[in-house]
């Protein structure tokens, strides 16, 4: 292989693997939660959970196709639900809370983690 197709193959891989992360894929974006999440819901029931995601200068970001995990406290228990912003740029989901219950919850998009503004405590 050429050289000069060489280097149009690696710029292609760059350009395509940028477009697959998510805004603020470098940690710039953090999830607020913006409702209470409540600490005694038992595993396999259903918890509302809503967020928003902004960039490092105060913007909603969107994208789709975002996860939260739920860990139970032990931490041998995960349940994972994906959801996309609704129409002003929030989240909102219903998801199931893992048999342990409610120990961690972390939102992100394929391989990239959010950090959270005001974390859930039990």
């Amino acid at each position: 292989m050429s050289a000069r197709i060489s280097g149009v193959l690696v710029v292609a891989l760059v350009v395509i693997s940028a477009a697959a992360l998510p805004a603020g894929a470098n940690g710039r974006v953090k999830a607020t939660f913006t409702r209470t999440i409540p600490s005694y819901k038992s595993g396999g029931e259903h918890v509302t959970v809503a967020w928003k995601l902004r960039n490092s200068t105060g913007q909603l970001v969107s994208p789709k196709h975002v996860y939260l995990r739920i860990t139970c406290p032990t931490g041998d228990s995960t349940t994972v639900t994906y959801a996309s912003p609704r129409g002003d740029g929030t989240y909102r989901i219903s998801a199931v809370v893992p048999n342990g219950g409610i120990g961690t919850i972390a939102i992100g998009k394929g391989a990239t983690r959010f950090p959270i503004t005001n974390p859930f405590h039990r």
